[in-house]
């Protein structure tokens, strides 16, 4: 089996102290047993994370995609992930609040749907698939394509500045979505009730599935904890990824952080080789930073 890990690691000096208080023995072991043969990524400003860009590897495609991988879409339309977000305003810039902290039910992104409809219209070819309540996807067959945008995993808990979209088309539909968002009135309620209201939509992970399916298990349990900041139960996880998956023999373990995505493999071993690796303990705190 081939197990991807998305967001193991990450920059921030508090994540990784939280690592490193970890006892992770299955991971050390399938380190001390696979080689690192592959490597993706650049650094923690690309608009697209590693993980993303492994797959597309590994798919044979040249570009991520990754809202036509979670419809397991053909390559007749282009999709983007919609994300709704708050966009919190302070002294020093906008904040993009994670999409959790919204804590938005099915019937509220339904609604919320419904308005939005309105500014890509199926009658103008669109398509539009709920993924759950803070995940939506739009399709179209021309519409999207050349458009190129960070993904919500890159923005989400930041700064906005960074990584707002360069396309003149993106930030119109953005625009047009915050005005439409404005004055609805699930956000009153909301307001009302002391929730943060949905003021904006993210728009990102843009592209057609064009690459053939991999065999790979991507297990993101670490995601959702990292990118809210919580870092106890982004701990937590951990240990149940090393109890569970990471217990079991792999073929292969590619490992993601901010900047790269790394691939180990099993290798054949020289006699000697093999005898070097049962007398060394692998500094799994490295290979983690380096990522």
């Amino acid at each position: 089996m081939h197990l991807m890990i998305p967001h193991a690691s990450a920059l921030d000096e508090a994540a990784r102290h939280a690592f490193s208080g970890l006892a992770l023995p299955h991971l050390s072991a399938q380190l001390g047993r696979l080689t690192a043969t592959d490597t993706w990524g650049s650094d923690e400003f690309a608009p697209l994370p590693p993980h993303h860009v492994a797959m597309a590897a590994l798919r044979g495609q040249p570009q991520p995609s990754a809202a036509a991988w979670a419809l397991d879409a053909g390559p007749e339309l282009a999709w983007a992930l919609m994300t709704p977000v708050h966009l919190a305003v302070g002294s020093d810039g906008v904040d993009v609040l994670p999409p959790a902290a919204l804590e938005l039910s099915e019937s509220d992104a339904a609604q919320l749907v419904a308005t939005l409809r309105t500014l890509w219209p199926e009658a103008e070819g669109w398509q539009w698939r709920l993924l759950d309540a803070t995940r939506w996807a739009i399709g179209h067959a021309s519409a999207l394509d050349g458009l190129e945008a960070a993904s919500i995993e890159r923005a989400a808990g930041r700064p906005i500045e960074p990584w707002l979209p360069q396309s003149r088309v993106l930030r119109r539909w953005q625009n047009e979505a915050q005005m439409l968002l404005h004055d609805h009135a699930l956000n009153a309620a909301r307001e009302a009730r002391g929730q943060h209201v949905v003021n904006s939509v993210w728009l990102g992970d843009i592209g057609r599935s064009h690459g053939a399916p991999f065999d790979v298990k991507v297990d993101d349990r670490l995601a959702a904890p990292l990118l809210n900041g919580d870092l106890a139960t982004w701990a937590e996880a951990w240990q149940r990824l090393d109890a569970g998956p990471l217990a079991q023999t792999l073929t292969s373990l590619t490992l993601c952080g901010e900047r790269f995505a790394r691939r180990f493999t099993a290798q054949p071993l020289s006699f000697m080789d093999k005898l070097k690796r049962r007398f060394q303990t692998p500094d799994v705190a490295a290979v983690m930073e380096a990522l």
